[in-house]
């Protein structure tokens, strides 16, 4: 079983994310993602980027919205979750929708 971390930007994309989320776990894997995520002391990003270091492989969902950007940081959330899976060498899965997908 491996652990995946699931990114993208979310409003737009949660149907997607849902269909991954229930694709992973029917394959015998955990997925890891902001759904799960409760109130707790690490800031959003921090943890996040955490997730993706502990996980086994990262999946990029991505469509046409860049992202929330954090007031301290220059890139969106998504895009720092997608470099810190590139840093740390972790296999990664991208998927782009199509111009025309709904």
């Amino acid at each position: 079983m491996a652990k995946i971390y699931v990114s993208s930007t979310f409003n737009d994309l949660q149907e997607y994310r849902e269909q991954v989320r229930i694709s992973l776990r029917s394959m015998g894997h955990e997925d890891i993602a902001m759904e799960y995520y409760t109130a707790g002391e690490k800031r959003p990003v921090d943890k996040c980027l955490e997730d993706v270091a502990s996980a086994d492989i990262y999946v990029g969902i991505f469509a046409f919205r860049y992202g929330y950007i954090p007031t301290d940081q220059d890139k969106s959330v998504t895009e720092l979750e997608y470099r810190k899976a590139i840093e740390l060498e972790k296999p990664c899965f991208i998927f782009i929708l199509k111009e025309d997908a709904p």
